[in-house]
């Protein structure tokens, strides 16, 4: 498991299975999320790798670490249905499925809704465009530049969702698990100009480093330095948590240039089974009891993470106005599976830095890492 999901609900459900199966006891490892496809490497060269991974079943399935459990699915009676159809992706490689949904997220606008009330600009409607977004940004700006709308980073995560907002797309699997990429696509090179034209415009913070890193926006956001914040609930919980006195809202994501979508990035995690593994069948029974509405619900109501499965949402828990627009934004979160792609991933985060902190045409930059994608493939042409 990753290092922070070793907490009570989890242990809990490792117990009521060793319960239900005496001749069963769990061994739980822990580590950094970056560093799990090579722990799963090394276990399987060695010949005993983990029974059970956490992370990301379509970067297991990209890097052939992760197996195919399609049979698992039908014998289980387990159907597509059950999940958000951003979670299904997120365990889904070349139309085959290597692991089970456990929890989601969505990206979605945090913002501070004492600073709309002293700019006198009402909330982020839910049809503006990115256009009526540059518009409420200069509102929300102050004159001398200390305030500003956003703060926009290097992370590929955050620009995902803002590219899937405009429409785009950065890479698709088909159905022979090959990719084909599509960086330099009119709705990818449009959102990098459009984040990249509100830093150049005073109206958003940019990144001082080369890395997600480099500007802290949650900071930023917290100090009341900017008044909008793309990320995931477990901010707005952190900060509820921080700021007692403050007062937070979340909005959807605005819908493009076109003003026609309205997707997102989609967070969260999914449980795989790596090649090798000896104990493939009790393996997948553990990964059905801790993705069930039972923990699903004990993870959101304890931890702030949001279910993999709409039955669990319909929850009277998520009747909360803040947690329905993370729910609502679900419906259009799909996960960047580029980040299976290693050298391709690469070439993207480089044109990031790029464009939004070296001011690089977006349309040179994402050429160049179109190239480099393809040629990780393909080899060079």
């Amino acid at each position: 498991m990753t290092d922070d999901w070793v907490t009570p609900p989890f242990t809990d459900a490792v117990r009521e299975f060793e319960r239900a199966h005496p001749q069963v006891r769990i061994d739980i490892d822990k580590g950094p999320i970056s560093r799990m496809a090579d722990i799963v490497r090394a276990g399987i060269s060695s010949g005993a790798p983990p029974d059970v991974v956490q992370g990301h079943a379509h970067t297991g399935a990209g890097q052939d670490l992760a197996q195919p459990v399609d049979d698992l699915w039908q014998r289980h009676h387990v159907d597509p249905a059950q999940f958000l159809p951003g979670s299904v992706a997120d365990v889904t490689w070349g139309g085959r499925r290597y692991g089970l949904p456990l929890d989601s997220n969505a990206m979605a606008l945090l913002y501070n809704a004492d600073e709309f009330r002293a700019a006198g600009v009402a909330p982020p409607d839910p049809s503006i465009s990115f256009g009526d977004f540059e518009r409420l940004a200069r509102a929300l700006t102050s004159p001398d530049g200390s305030k500003r709308a956003l703060v926009v980073t290097v992370d590929s995560w955050v620009t995902y969702g803002w590219i899937k907002a405009n429409g785009g797309e950065v890479v698709k699997i088909g159905t022979d698990g090959k990719p084909s990429f599509s960086l330099n696509s009119a709705p990818v090179v449009d959102t990098l100009g459009f984040l990249g034209g509100l830093v150049d415009a005073g109206l958003a913070f940019g990144p001082v480093g080369p890395d997600a890193r480099s500007t802290d926006a949650y900071a930023l956001f917290r100090s009341g330095a900017v008044s909008l914040y793309a990320s995931g609930s477990w901010d707005l919980v952190r900060i509820l948590k921080e700021v007692p006195g403050g007062h937070y809202g979340v909005a959807l994501m605005p819908r493009g240039l076109t003003g026609q979508t309205a997707g997102t990035a989609m967070g969260g995690s999914s449980l795989w089974i790596p090649r090798g593994a000896k104990h493939r069948d009790l393996a997948f029974e553990f990964m059905l009891l801790l993705t069930s509405d039972k923990y699903g619900l004990r993870f959101a109501k304890e931890e702030g993470r949001l279910p993999a499965r709409p039955s669990s949402l319909t929850d009277p828990y998520f009747a909360d106005p803040q947690l329905k627009v993370f729910v609502q934004q679900l419906q259009t979160a799909y996960p960047p599976i580029l980040g299976a792609l290693l050298e391709a991933s690469r070439a993207f985060n480089d044109a990031l830095v790029k464009v939004l902190r070296e001011r690089a045409s977006p349309r040179t930059a994402l050429d160049e890492a179109q190239a480099r994608a393809v040629a990780s493939v393909n080899g060079p042409s």
